[in-house]
């Protein structure tokens, strides 16, 4: 950069000093020189009056020698001419051997003015001779011509020396100029590149860094200003980047999918939401068709566009997994009138919609449970009013069926109510220090002539693991009887095992059957209120539908988890982990 910078005001200054040099030649050399002819020609032209006073023409011949005694008092060749321009006397050559002198320039340009001069070279000297005549006039006529000349050797060498002079002194001056201002750049560029530095330092964000040039005029108040900019701009960044970093962690992180996406149909911004919803880490960049495949999603990003208005609708997309969502899409404007793209943001009502399938599904299985029941319970009540009571053998049967019924139904109230008390935290968990041991030990001995009655067993098995667990004993001995009487109920041959066991770094204890298992499709749904898989089934066993939903919630309010294993034709196992 140095060397460039210098190459530069080098070859600038060079080329003043040239123009400088040509322009002391060619104008400044014409000029006094002109100037110096102009000065001489009026002297010759003033001497040549003077002389022309004291001339007489009378005595032809004899003019030379007086031109010779005038040329030692003036300096200059003296020529006399009459009237026809014959020489009468010289100072330099015999007047009689020259020849006719009417036709020279000098001597026609005095004709028509008083005094003429002229400039030519001489062929014989080799250099220029000014020339200047003037009328000899007597009482107001022209009686012939006087004619003054000097060589102009001496005129071009002094107009040389002058000329050399100015030279030196041009070269001088603008060397020394030349000098300063080199020092003078020399200084400002060494400011300048401490600003240059200053500026690189700012643009990497060492905002920190001063500038300090003092007694430097203006640099001084620029590095002040520079400074005060610096503390401004830091503290302008600082806000935007704390800003910035506020909304995009906000963006990031609200509840609901958000894709905004520019005019040429690519997301630009997505947060992380959206990445967990359409199962891709990466979205920006790509395609919104690509991630949201829905032919009226892509309807409404156009209607929005074109109208520019705000817009919604709900959607079903296939993938990753099937989810109904809810969309609401707003045209984003960076400038007034100008539409940059659009922002959408996506609501999961899959759950939701689950939710109040599921509430459909209860309300319709709780008023199926019951009205079964119930409509046992007033059919035969009726008929033993109307008249079965008196038929002794019949009617206890009537009445047992009735209390048969009446049973049910208290069942599912008695189950309905523990669900709605354990959701509604009214049943507290009593935790206490339980030895799982021995809580299998009674709840499997408890359903042990149940079990014998299919002619099964009901096995123990304990692992090595920690086998005591923070509980309410009441509910873990609920949740035991539950999943024993319904792996009993399911099994029509081979055993019952029940106790705990440890995978990996968790410890868990089970009941596994040999009974008919559950399909795959199934097993998120076991646990659900008044799910079964063979509902007639679970209808002539006894069962309510709500045992599993009961574990399971109690195995929650625990903090525990359930996991369900199970192959069709070959059993099921339930393991709850409390580690």
């Amino acid at each position: 950069m140095r060397k460039h910078y210098f190459r530069k005001i080098f070859l600038l200054y060079f080329l003043v000093l040239i123009l400088s040099v040509i322009f002391v030649e060619l104008y400044v050399t014409k000029v006094v020189r002109t100037n110096y002819i102009d000065e001489l020609r009026s002297s010759l032209a003033v001497q040549a009056g003077l002389v022309s006073e004291h001339i007489s023409l009378e005595a032809p011949g004899g003019l030379d020698d007086y031109c010779r005694q005038v040329k030692k008092r003036t300096g200059s060749r003296i020529t006399i001419l009459d009237v026809d321009g014959m020489v009468l006397g010289d100072s330099d050559n015999d007047s009689s051997m020259m020849d006719n002198h009417l036709k020279r320039s000098e001597i026609r340009k005095s004709l028509r003015s008083e005094t003429g001069w002229a400039i030519r070279y001489s062929d014989t000297l080799k250099y220029d001779f000014l020339y200047v005549a003037r009328k000899i006039v007597r009482s107001g006529s022209a009686i012939g011509f006087i004619r003054l000349a000097v060589p102009l050797k001496d005129v071009n060498r002094n107009i040389n020396t002058l000329r050399l002079q100015i030279n030196l002194v041009v070269i001088l001056l603008i060397l020394l100029s030349g000098t300063i201002i080199i020092w003078q750049t020399e200084r400002i560029r060494k400011f300048v590149l401490r600003i240059v530095d200053y500026a690189g330092a700012l643009s990497h964000g060492l905002f920190r860094k001063k500038l300090h040039i003092e007694g430097a005029g203006e640099f001084s108040e620029l590095a002040e200003s520079l400074n005060n900019m610096a503390l401004e701009l830091e503290d302008t960044i600082e806000k935007r980047d704390s800003e910035t970093n506020r909304l995009s962690v906000i963006l990031k992180n609200i509840p609901d999918a958000l894709l905004l996406i520019n005019m040429n149909d690519v997301i630009e911004l997505s947060n992380n939401t959206a990445k967990e919803l359409f199962g891709s880490p990466e979205l920006d960049g790509r395609p919104y068709i690509e991630v949201v495949r829905s032919p009226d999603f892509l309807d409404l990003i156009e209607k929005v566009k074109q109208d520019r208005m705000t817009g919604s609708a709900d959607l079903v997309v296939d993938f990753p997994e099937e989810r109904h969502l809810s969309v609401s899409v707003s045209p984003l404007s960076y400038r007034i009138g100008e539409l940059a793209g659009v922002v959408a943001i996506f609501h999961d009502t899959t759950q939701m919609r689950k939710l109040e399938q599921m509430r459909k599904d209860f309300v319709a299985n709780v008023s199926h449970e019951i009205k079964t029941p119930v409509t046992a319970i007033q059919g035969f009540a009726e008929t033993l009013l109307d008249g079965a009571m008196h038929d002794t053998e019949n009617a206890g049967k009537f009445l047992e069926t009735i209390k048969t019924h009446s049973e049910r139904l208290n069942r599912l109230v008695e189950d309905l109510l523990t669900i709605s008390r354990i959701e509604l935290g009214v049943i507290k968990i009593d935790k206490s220090r339980l030895d799982l041991p021995d809580v299998i030990d009674n709840i499997s001995g408890a359903l042990v002539v149940q079990a014998a009655k299919k002619g099964l067993d009901i096995r123990k098995s304990f692992g090595a693991g920690d086998n005591t667990a923070d509980a309410d004993r009441h509910r873990v001995e609920q949740v035991l009887l539950n999943l024993l009487d319904n792996a009993i109920k399911f099994t029509e041959e081979g055993e019952i095992e029940t106790g705990t066991a440890r995978e990996g770094a968790r410890d868990y204890f089970y009941v596994r059957d040999t009974g008919s298992g559950i399909p795959e499709k199934y097993l998120s749904r076991v646990g659900e209120r008044f799910f079964r898989v063979d509902p007639s089934r679970s209808r002539e066993l006894g069962g309510t539908g709500l045992g599993l939903a009961i574990v399971k919630h109690i195995v929650i309010a625990h903090g525990w988890e359930m996991k369900i294993e199970s192959v069709v034709g070959k059993g099921t196992t339930v393991k709850v982990f409390y580690q």
